[in-house]
Protein backbone atom coordinates (compact mmCIF):
# COMPACT_ATOMS: atom_id res chain seq x y z
CA UNK A 1 0.00 0.00 0.00
CA UNK A 2 2.91 2.41 1.13
CA UNK A 3 4.74 1.61 -2.47
CA UNK A 4 1.41 2.23 -4.58
CA UNK A 5 1.11 5.31 -2.24
CA UNK A 6 4.62 6.47 -3.14
CA UNK A 7 4.34 5.94 -7.35
CA UNK A 8 1.16 7.79 -7.36
CA UNK A 9 3.05 10.55 -5.09
CA UNK A 10 5.40 10.61 -7.71
CA UNK A 11 3.73 10.35 -10.76
CA UNK A 12 1.31 13.77 -9.95
CA UNK A 13 2.27 16.15 -12.76
CA UNK A 14 1.45 18.80 -10.63
CA UNK A 15 4.53 20.61 -8.35
CA UNK A 16 3.17 22.32 -5.04
CA UNK A 17 2.84 25.96 -6.96
CA UNK A 18 1.09 23.40 -10.17
CA UNK A 19 -1.83 22.47 -8.03
CA UNK A 20 -3.26 25.56 -6.73
CA UNK A 21 -2.84 27.30 -10.28
CA UNK A 22 -4.78 24.39 -11.71
CA UNK A 23 -7.20 24.23 -8.80
CA UNK A 24 -7.80 28.98 -9.35
CA UNK A 25 -8.06 27.93 -13.10
CA UNK A 26 -10.99 25.71 -12.44
CA UNK A 27 -12.42 28.40 -10.16
CA UNK A 28 -12.26 30.71 -12.67
CA UNK A 29 -13.64 28.80 -15.45
CA UNK A 30 -16.94 28.16 -13.19
CA UNK A 31 -17.32 31.80 -12.41
CA UNK A 32 -16.89 32.01 -15.98
CA UNK A 33 -19.44 29.69 -17.01
CA UNK A 34 -22.02 31.25 -14.38
CA UNK A 35 -21.78 34.50 -15.30
CA UNK A 36 -21.01 33.71 -19.02
CA UNK A 37 -18.06 35.79 -19.29
CA UNK A 38 -15.94 35.23 -22.34
CA UNK A 39 -12.71 36.77 -20.82
CA UNK A 40 -12.90 33.88 -17.95
CA UNK A 41 -13.65 31.26 -20.72
CA UNK A 42 -10.32 32.15 -22.84
CA UNK A 43 -8.17 33.12 -19.68
CA UNK A 44 -8.89 29.58 -18.29
CA UNK A 45 -8.57 27.80 -21.35
CA UNK A 46 -5.23 29.55 -21.70
CA UNK A 47 -4.07 28.31 -18.47
CA UNK A 48 -5.16 24.88 -19.10
CA UNK A 49 -3.16 24.85 -22.63
CA UNK A 50 0.06 25.97 -21.15
CA UNK A 51 0.09 23.80 -18.04
CA UNK A 52 -1.07 20.68 -20.47
CA UNK A 53 1.29 21.60 -23.03
CA UNK A 54 3.97 22.14 -20.34
CA UNK A 55 3.25 18.36 -18.58
CA UNK A 56 3.27 16.83 -21.94
CA UNK A 57 6.85 18.37 -22.78
CA UNK A 58 8.05 17.70 -19.29
CA UNK A 59 6.48 13.60 -19.50
CA UNK A 60 8.07 13.26 -23.22
CA UNK A 61 11.88 14.72 -21.99
CA UNK A 62 11.46 12.42 -18.77
CA UNK A 63 10.82 9.38 -20.89
CA UNK A 64 13.95 10.24 -22.77
CA UNK A 65 16.19 10.05 -19.97
CA UNK A 66 17.51 6.05 -18.80
CA UNK A 67 18.85 5.07 -15.27
CA UNK A 68 22.14 4.24 -16.81
CA UNK A 69 22.67 7.92 -17.64
CA UNK A 70 22.16 8.82 -13.91
CA UNK A 71 25.93 8.63 -12.19
CA UNK A 72 25.47 9.42 -8.32
CA UNK A 73 28.92 10.20 -6.82
CA UNK A 74 28.75 9.01 -3.17
CA UNK A 75 32.00 7.72 -2.07
CA UNK A 76 33.36 10.56 0.01
CA UNK A 77 33.35 9.81 3.59
CA UNK A 78 31.12 11.46 5.69
CA UNK A 79 31.57 12.58 9.20
CA UNK A 80 28.96 13.69 12.06
CA UNK A 81 28.93 17.59 12.30
CA UNK A 82 31.85 18.23 10.01
CA UNK A 83 32.81 20.17 6.67
CA UNK A 84 30.11 18.73 3.86
CA UNK A 85 31.29 15.64 1.74
CA UNK A 86 31.85 16.92 -1.74
CA UNK A 87 29.06 14.81 -3.35
CA UNK A 88 28.09 15.13 -6.88
CA UNK A 89 25.15 14.27 -9.04
CA UNK A 90 26.24 13.86 -13.25
CA UNK A 91 23.78 13.05 -16.10
CA UNK A 92 25.06 11.71 -19.30
CA UNK A 93 22.85 13.13 -21.48
CA UNK A 94 23.35 17.02 -21.97
CA UNK A 95 20.15 18.02 -24.08
CA UNK A 96 17.03 19.82 -22.77
CA UNK A 97 14.63 22.10 -24.31
CA UNK A 98 15.19 25.68 -23.20
CA UNK A 99 12.44 26.34 -20.66
CA UNK A 100 12.96 22.85 -18.73
CA UNK A 101 15.13 21.82 -16.01
CA UNK A 102 16.20 18.91 -14.02
CA UNK A 103 14.86 18.78 -10.25
CA UNK A 104 17.00 16.55 -7.71
CA UNK A 105 15.46 15.37 -4.00
CA UNK A 106 18.04 13.90 -1.71
CA UNK A 107 15.84 12.89 1.48
CA UNK A 108 16.43 9.54 4.21
CA UNK A 109 15.97 9.00 7.67
CA UNK A 110 19.34 9.15 9.50
CA UNK A 111 19.46 5.97 12.09
CA UNK A 112 21.68 4.50 14.87
CA UNK A 113 20.72 0.77 15.11
CA UNK A 114 17.00 0.85 15.67
CA UNK A 115 16.42 4.60 16.95
CA UNK A 116 15.69 6.97 14.71
CA UNK A 117 17.54 9.93 15.03
CA UNK A 118 16.49 12.80 12.48
CA UNK A 119 15.45 13.04 8.85
CA UNK A 120 17.45 15.19 6.50
CA UNK A 121 16.02 16.52 2.65
CA UNK A 122 17.30 18.37 0.25
CA UNK A 123 16.69 19.91 -3.70
CA UNK A 124 17.85 21.75 -6.14
CA UNK A 125 17.41 22.50 -9.94
CA UNK A 126 19.97 22.67 -12.63
CA UNK A 127 20.22 22.15 -16.51
CA UNK A 128 22.61 19.19 -17.82
CA UNK A 129 25.60 19.94 -19.49
CA UNK A 130 28.10 17.82 -20.93
CA UNK A 131 31.04 16.87 -18.12
CA UNK A 132 29.15 19.28 -15.36
CA UNK A 133 28.36 17.84 -12.11
CA UNK A 134 25.93 19.41 -10.06
CA UNK A 135 27.24 19.77 -6.23
CA UNK A 136 25.50 17.44 -4.03
CA UNK A 137 27.41 18.35 -0.72
CA UNK A 138 25.70 15.99 2.26
CA UNK A 139 26.32 17.21 5.51
CA UNK A 140 24.36 15.56 8.58
CA UNK A 141 24.55 16.27 12.15
CA UNK A 142 25.14 13.05 14.21
CA UNK A 143 27.12 9.78 12.86
CA UNK A 144 24.77 6.55 12.18
CA UNK A 145 23.16 5.03 9.12
CA UNK A 146 21.44 8.01 6.78
CA UNK A 147 18.80 5.18 4.66
CA UNK A 148 19.11 7.99 1.24
CA UNK A 149 16.91 7.98 -1.68
CA UNK A 150 17.37 10.22 -4.49
CA UNK A 151 14.86 10.87 -6.88
CA UNK A 152 14.54 12.93 -10.15
CA UNK A 153 12.16 14.47 -12.53
CA UNK A 154 12.08 16.93 -15.36
CA UNK A 155 10.35 20.20 -14.14
CA UNK A 156 9.17 23.72 -16.23
CA UNK A 157 10.81 26.48 -14.81
CA UNK A 158 7.78 28.14 -13.88
CA UNK A 159 7.50 25.28 -11.35
CA UNK A 160 3.85 24.07 -12.24
CA UNK A 161 4.47 20.66 -13.82
CA UNK A 162 6.81 17.54 -13.08
CA UNK A 163 7.42 13.85 -14.46
CA UNK A 164 9.94 11.59 -12.94
CA UNK A 165 12.86 10.43 -14.19
CA UNK A 166 13.47 6.47 -13.97
CA UNK A 167 13.15 5.13 -10.30
CA UNK A 168 14.12 6.42 -7.46
CA UNK A 169 17.79 5.75 -6.36
CA UNK A 170 18.36 4.55 -2.76
CA UNK A 171 21.68 4.08 -0.70
CA UNK A 172 22.90 3.58 3.06
CA UNK A 173 25.72 6.01 3.71
CA UNK A 174 27.41 5.29 6.95
CA UNK A 175 28.23 8.49 8.69
CA UNK A 176 31.43 8.21 10.85
CA UNK A 177 32.26 10.03 13.97
CA UNK A 178 34.20 12.91 13.83
CA UNK A 179 37.77 13.16 15.06
CA UNK A 180 38.37 15.27 17.96
CA UNK A 181 41.54 17.78 17.51
CA UNK A 182 43.19 17.18 20.44
CA UNK A 183 45.49 14.83 21.96
CA UNK A 184 44.92 11.61 24.07
CA UNK A 185 46.86 9.92 27.11
CA UNK A 186 47.79 6.45 27.10
CA UNK A 187 50.67 4.19 28.65
CA UNK A 188 51.23 1.19 26.42
CA UNK A 189 54.77 -0.89 27.55
CA UNK A 190 55.86 -2.01 23.43
CA UNK A 191 56.90 -5.57 23.78
CA UNK A 192 60.26 -6.09 22.01
CA UNK A 193 61.27 -2.40 21.96
CA UNK A 194 64.72 -3.38 23.08
CA UNK A 195 65.59 -5.81 20.12
CA UNK A 196 64.29 -3.33 17.93
CA UNK A 197 67.33 -0.93 18.59
CA UNK A 198 69.57 -3.24 17.86
CA UNK A 199 68.22 -4.14 14.33
CA UNK A 200 69.57 -1.11 12.61
CA UNK A 201 73.12 -3.00 10.61
CA UNK A 202 72.67 -3.60 7.07
CA UNK A 203 74.19 -6.99 7.82
CA UNK A 204 71.23 -7.74 10.56
CA UNK A 205 68.87 -6.38 8.12
CA UNK A 206 69.76 -9.07 5.36
CA UNK A 207 69.89 -11.60 7.67
CA UNK A 208 66.51 -11.06 8.87
CA UNK A 209 65.00 -11.18 5.30
CA UNK A 210 63.76 -13.71 3.07
CA UNK A 211 62.36 -13.71 -0.20
CA UNK A 212 58.56 -12.91 -0.49
CA UNK A 213 55.60 -15.52 -0.19
CA UNK A 214 52.35 -15.46 -0.64
CA UNK A 215 50.22 -15.01 3.02
CA UNK A 216 53.41 -12.29 4.10
CA UNK A 217 52.01 -9.47 5.34
CA UNK A 218 51.92 -6.50 2.97
CA UNK A 219 53.65 -3.90 5.47
CA UNK A 220 56.48 -6.18 6.26
CA UNK A 221 57.44 -6.07 2.52
CA UNK A 222 61.07 -4.45 2.45
CA UNK A 223 60.72 -2.29 -0.64
CA UNK A 224 64.54 -0.72 -0.11
CA UNK A 225 65.70 -4.13 -0.77
CA UNK A 226 63.38 -5.41 -3.01
CA UNK A 227 63.77 -2.38 -5.17
CA UNK A 228 67.50 -3.15 -6.09
CA UNK A 229 66.61 -6.54 -7.69
CA UNK A 230 63.29 -8.03 -9.28
CA UNK A 231 61.81 -9.81 -6.78
CA UNK A 232 60.33 -8.82 -3.48
CA UNK A 233 61.75 -9.43 0.19
CA UNK A 234 59.71 -9.97 3.30
CA UNK A 235 61.13 -7.81 6.52
CA UNK A 236 61.71 -10.71 9.63
CA UNK A 237 61.47 -9.40 13.13
CA UNK A 238 63.92 -10.48 15.67
CA UNK A 239 60.29 -10.60 17.66
CA UNK A 240 57.89 -13.26 16.49
CA UNK A 241 55.40 -11.87 14.50
CA UNK A 242 52.49 -13.04 16.95
CA UNK A 243 54.25 -11.12 19.41
CA UNK A 244 53.52 -7.70 17.82
CA UNK A 245 52.24 -4.96 20.44
CA UNK A 246 48.16 -5.42 20.57
CA UNK A 247 46.10 -2.84 21.98
CA UNK A 248 42.83 -4.11 23.53
CA UNK A 249 39.94 -1.85 23.82
CA UNK A 250 36.72 -2.47 25.38
CA UNK A 251 33.71 0.03 23.96
CA UNK A 252 30.53 -0.43 26.00
CA UNK A 253 27.24 1.24 24.82
CA UNK A 254 24.82 -0.06 27.58
CA UNK A 255 21.97 1.74 29.22
CA UNK A 256 18.87 1.07 31.23
CA UNK A 257 16.89 4.05 29.32
CA UNK A 258 17.21 3.39 25.57
CA UNK A 259 14.73 6.39 24.69
CA UNK A 260 16.65 9.33 22.43
CA UNK A 261 17.10 11.88 24.53
CA UNK A 262 19.84 15.00 24.41
CA UNK A 263 22.23 13.36 27.39
CA UNK A 264 21.95 10.08 25.56
CA UNK A 265 22.92 11.24 22.15
CA UNK A 266 25.78 13.43 23.69
CA UNK A 267 27.29 10.94 25.27
CA UNK A 268 27.08 8.63 22.49
CA UNK A 269 28.57 11.36 20.21
CA UNK A 270 31.49 12.24 22.44
CA UNK A 271 32.34 8.44 23.16
CA UNK A 272 32.12 7.17 19.59
CA UNK A 273 34.38 10.73 18.80
CA UNK A 274 36.88 9.49 21.32
CA UNK A 275 37.18 6.26 20.70
CA UNK A 276 38.09 6.78 17.33
CA UNK A 277 40.51 9.91 18.29
CA UNK A 278 42.04 7.58 20.61
CA UNK A 279 42.69 4.47 18.11
CA UNK A 280 43.93 7.10 14.91
CA UNK A 281 46.41 8.95 17.45
CA UNK A 282 48.16 5.45 18.58
CA UNK A 283 47.92 4.08 14.98
CA UNK A 284 50.24 7.40 13.84
CA UNK A 285 52.49 7.29 16.68
CA UNK A 286 52.68 3.62 16.22
CA UNK A 287 52.25 2.47 12.86
CA UNK A 288 52.74 -1.00 13.36
CA UNK A 289 50.35 -1.99 16.14
CA UNK A 290 47.21 -4.05 16.39
CA UNK A 291 44.03 -3.31 18.07
CA UNK A 292 41.49 -5.67 19.41
CA UNK A 293 38.54 -4.35 20.04
CA UNK A 294 35.68 -5.46 21.92
CA UNK A 295 32.23 -3.35 20.86
CA UNK A 296 29.93 -4.14 23.49
CA UNK A 297 29.88 -8.04 23.03
CA UNK A 298 31.62 -8.24 19.59
CA UNK A 299 35.36 -8.50 18.81
CA UNK A 300 37.42 -6.33 16.01
CA UNK A 301 40.89 -6.92 15.12
CA UNK A 302 42.03 -3.60 13.32
CA UNK A 303 45.65 -4.15 11.40
CA UNK A 304 45.29 -1.14 8.75
CA UNK A 305 43.63 1.68 7.68
CA UNK A 306 41.13 -0.42 5.69
CA UNK A 307 40.11 -2.25 9.23
CA UNK A 308 39.66 1.41 11.06
CA UNK A 309 37.07 2.76 8.35
CA UNK A 310 34.89 -0.22 8.39
CA UNK A 311 35.02 -0.26 12.73
CA UNK A 312 34.28 3.42 12.51
CA UNK A 313 30.81 2.87 10.22
CA UNK A 314 29.92 0.23 12.41
CA UNK A 315 30.91 2.35 15.78
CA UNK A 316 28.54 5.27 13.82
CA UNK A 317 25.92 3.11 13.42
CA UNK A 318 25.68 1.78 17.25
CA UNK A 319 23.42 2.71 20.01
CA UNK A 320 22.70 1.79 23.61
CA UNK A 321 21.51 -1.52 24.22
CA UNK A 322 19.99 -2.97 27.96
CA UNK A 323 23.09 -4.81 29.63
CA UNK A 324 24.03 -8.52 28.47
CA UNK A 325 24.45 -11.22 31.42
CA UNK A 326 27.23 -12.43 29.38
CA UNK A 327 30.76 -11.09 29.16
CA UNK A 328 33.47 -10.78 25.97
CA UNK A 329 36.27 -12.72 25.57
CA UNK A 330 38.65 -10.19 27.63
CA UNK A 331 42.25 -11.29 27.53
CA UNK A 332 42.58 -12.31 31.06
CA UNK A 333 45.64 -10.06 32.28
CA UNK A 334 47.19 -6.68 30.79
CA UNK A 335 46.35 -3.71 29.98
CA UNK A 336 42.81 -2.94 28.56
CA UNK A 337 41.36 0.34 28.21
CA UNK A 338 37.66 0.64 29.02
CA UNK A 339 35.49 3.59 27.21
CA UNK A 340 32.11 3.81 29.18
CA UNK A 341 29.39 6.19 29.79
CA UNK A 342 27.45 6.79 32.91
CA UNK A 343 24.35 5.57 31.65
CA UNK A 344 26.54 2.11 32.17
CA UNK A 345 24.60 1.12 35.66
CA UNK A 346 27.22 -2.34 35.61
CA UNK A 347 30.26 -0.63 34.36
CA UNK A 348 31.46 -1.18 38.35
CA UNK A 349 30.55 -4.98 38.38
CA UNK A 350 31.84 -6.41 35.28
CA UNK A 351 35.36 -4.96 36.13
CA UNK A 352 35.54 -6.78 39.19
CA UNK A 353 35.09 -10.11 36.98
CA UNK A 354 38.62 -9.63 35.91
CA UNK A 355 40.72 -9.19 38.77
CA UNK A 356 44.17 -9.33 37.44
CA UNK A 357 43.31 -7.20 34.09
CA UNK A 358 44.45 -3.63 34.29
CA UNK A 359 41.53 -1.25 33.45
CA UNK A 360 41.82 2.64 32.10
CA UNK A 361 38.69 3.86 32.09
CA UNK A 362 37.78 6.30 29.80
CA UNK A 363 34.09 7.75 30.92
CA UNK A 364 31.71 10.23 28.94
CA UNK A 365 29.27 11.54 31.87
CA UNK A 366 26.74 14.66 32.35
CA UNK A 367 27.97 17.65 33.79
CA UNK A 368 26.25 18.55 37.21
CA UNK A 369 25.16 22.09 37.91
CA UNK A 370 28.12 23.13 39.96
CA UNK A 371 30.42 21.83 37.47
CA UNK A 372 29.08 23.74 34.77
CA UNK A 373 29.50 27.03 36.84
CA UNK A 374 32.98 26.23 37.78
CA UNK A 375 33.51 25.88 34.20
CA UNK A 376 34.97 22.61 33.64
CA UNK A 377 31.98 21.04 31.98
CA UNK A 378 32.12 20.88 28.45
CA UNK A 379 29.62 21.90 26.36
CA UNK A 380 28.49 19.64 23.48
CA UNK A 381 26.75 21.22 20.67
CA UNK A 382 23.51 18.80 19.44
CA UNK A 383 20.82 20.74 17.99
CA UNK A 384 22.95 23.44 16.98
CA UNK A 385 24.50 21.25 14.46
CA UNK A 386 21.22 21.44 12.12
CA UNK A 387 20.25 23.45 8.89
CA UNK A 388 17.17 23.56 7.31
CA UNK A 389 17.56 20.85 5.82
CA UNK A 390 17.50 18.77 8.96
CA UNK A 391 14.69 17.78 11.08
CA UNK A 392 15.24 15.98 14.58
CA UNK A 393 12.96 12.86 15.26
CA UNK A 394 9.81 13.24 17.58
CA UNK A 395 10.85 11.08 19.93
CA UNK A 396 14.39 13.10 20.56
CA UNK A 397 12.49 16.12 20.63
CA UNK A 398 10.61 14.68 23.83
CA UNK A 399 13.25 13.61 25.34
CA UNK A 400 14.80 17.18 25.97
CA UNK A 401 11.99 17.03 28.66
CA UNK A 402 14.11 14.14 30.76
CA UNK A 403 15.87 15.11 33.89
CA UNK A 404 19.62 14.19 33.24
CA UNK A 405 20.23 13.25 36.85
CA UNK A 406 20.79 10.05 35.75
CA UNK A 407 23.05 10.25 33.59
CA UNK A 408 25.48 12.22 36.00
CA UNK A 409 26.49 8.91 37.73
CA UNK A 410 30.44 8.96 38.98
CA UNK A 411 32.62 5.86 38.52
CA UNK A 412 36.05 5.59 40.43
CA UNK A 413 39.06 4.77 39.63
CA UNK A 414 38.86 6.58 35.82
CA UNK A 415 42.01 7.42 33.72
CA UNK A 416 39.96 10.27 32.09
CA UNK A 417 36.60 11.84 32.72
CA UNK A 418 34.79 14.17 29.97
CA UNK A 419 32.12 16.07 31.77
CA UNK A 420 29.79 16.78 29.47
CA UNK A 421 26.40 18.83 29.18
CA UNK A 422 24.35 19.17 25.78
CA UNK A 423 23.73 22.12 23.97
CA UNK A 424 20.39 23.21 22.69
CA UNK A 425 19.68 26.20 19.98
CA UNK A 426 20.84 28.96 19.08
CA UNK A 427 21.52 30.67 22.11
CA UNK A 428 23.18 27.64 23.57
CA UNK A 429 20.93 27.08 26.54
CA UNK A 430 21.27 23.59 28.55
CA UNK A 431 18.83 21.18 28.53
CA UNK A 432 17.73 21.02 32.42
Amino acid sequence: MIKVHERLKRSFPLTVLGTPAVTGLVWVLGKAFAASNSYGYFFALAGFALIIILGAFSHIQARGFSEEEIIWHSRQRVFAGREPAPHGLELSRSWLLPFFRVRFRLQGVLRAGDTLLGYHSQSGRFKPGEDYTVPLSLRLPHCGSFHALLTLSVEDIFGLTRAPIGNPVSRLIPVLPGVFNRPVRYRIAERGSEEKSRVKESEVERYYMREYVPGDRFRDINWKASGRGDKLFTRISPVAQDESTTVTLWVRFYARELRPSPGLLALAEHQKSWVVTFLLRIKEEHPDFLFQVFLNREEYLLENDEDLEAFAANLGAMWFCSPAGDLPALPLEGRVYLFATSADETCDSVRQAFPRVDFSLYLSRIAERRERKQGTAEGFPLYTGYTGEDLPSFSLLLGTFRKLNTLQRRLVNTAEEAQLFPLIGKDGESSP
